[in-house]
């Protein structure tokens, strides 16, 4: 089944391509106007037979400047919010999938590939979830689970069905209200719902912290080796990727990380990357462009991964960020807040080109 769906992935991936394959000859680095209508990013992704895709919001479809941006340079979409429980489940009898079809439906509409995000959060439930007994959150997080993933079957190509359910300090699982009144087997029953619903779907579990060889990285490859052997329907692993210019993740690191989950017969994708600057010292441009170059570095590992078959950035530009909420100011995406490209946009273009 994983060598079936691999063979439709990669036709997918060359369908979206609307340039010839051909290999790039080895140049100088690509120079950097400030223009909003550079080369397409999504044209340089298809060359390596990748996708490449962003987080978005609904809220913001209807800025041109944004939807611009969005169109010409990505085929894969995220919604950043809008298919979670939280957002679906505000009510325990009542599922509102709105706001996540204004997304799916522009994506439909542009013939962009939509990755669902995310079945199971905890970050993301409903207030009335964490006051059920036991046996009401078994049938509660079923529901859910079945539901979402039916809604959307046919149209999504992914799901993250379990997101960052391990410990930052990688010694064990989250505590979280699903592990307390469900076990730890969760997780496995989350994964055999979501195929059960949505047969076609692939099935990633997806986590941040754990890009490189750490701890943590450690715990997930145990987790998801676990989930293989006991026959759970899993298809892949999200590296979140949000880093820190000034200390990013070793790329050795990250390529045998990846070649570790590959070696398991899972894919590998770099599902929620962002790059802050604002620990890195010097001026504004010498910030962009160190920037650049761990963008750079660090999607090549995925363009030299086999396994690795799609780029996700985290929001389409400087202008919308989580990040401004949880870190403070900075500079984190591939276009700033006027839309314009950035160099870590030249970075990431040279990597797909394989500069």
């Amino acid at each position: 089944m994983v060598r079936a769906r691999l063979s439709l992935f990669c036709a997918v991936v060359l369908l979206a391509a609307s340039c010839d394959h051909k290999s790039a000859a080895v140049t100088s680095p690509t120079p950097s106007p400030p223009s909003t209508d550079v080369d397409p990013l999504k044209d340089a992704a298809a060359m390596s037979g990748r996708l490449v895709g962003a987080a978005v919001q609904s809220a913001f479809l209807g800025d041109p400047r944004y939807t611009h941006v969005f169109d010409r340079h990505f085929n894969y979409v995220t919604a950043e919010y809008e298919m979670k429980w939280a957002t679906t489940g505000r009510s325990p009898d009542v599922e509102d999938f709105g706001a996540g079809d204004a997304i799916a439906g522009y994506a439909e509409s542009r013939g962009m590939r939509i990755k669902g995000h995310a079945l199971i959060w905890h970050g993301s439930v409903p207030s009335w979830v964490n006051a059920l007994s036991a046996s009401e959150l078994r049938s509660a997080f079923e529901n859910h689970i079945r539901s979402t993933a039916a809604h959307y079957r046919g149209r999504v190509l992914a799901w993250d069905v379990v997101n960052e359910a391990v410990a930052d300090d990688g010694s064990g699982l989250r505590d979280t209200v699903f592990r307390q009144k469900l076990g730890d087997q969760y997780i496995a029953n989350a994964f055999r719902l979501a195929r059960e619903a949505d047969p076609q779907a692939l099935l990633f579990y997806n986590d941040y912290g754990g890009e490189g060889l750490t701890a943590k990285s450690d715990r997930i490859y145990d987790l998801v080796r676990d989930l293989v052997a006991q026959g759970v329907p899993i298809d892949g692993v999200g590296l979140q990727m949000h880093v820190s210019a000034a200390n990013p993740p070793p790329d050795a690191g990250i390529a045998a990380n990846m070649r570790r989950l590959a070696d398991l017969g899972l894919r590998v994708n770099i599902s929620e990357m962002d790059v802050r600057v604002r620990d890195v010292p010097g001026t504004l441009q010498a910030r962009l462009d160190v920037q650049r170059s761990v963008y750079r570095s660090i999607v090549a590992v995925c363009v030299a991964e086999p396994r690795c078959d799609a780029v996700t950035f985290w929001g389409v530009s400087d202008a919308h960020s989580w990040i401004y909420t949880q870190y403070g100011p900075d500079n984190p995406l591939l276009f700033d807040e006027q839309y314009l490209a950035k160099p870590a946009f030249y970075g990431v273009m040279d990597a797909f080109r394989r500069r």
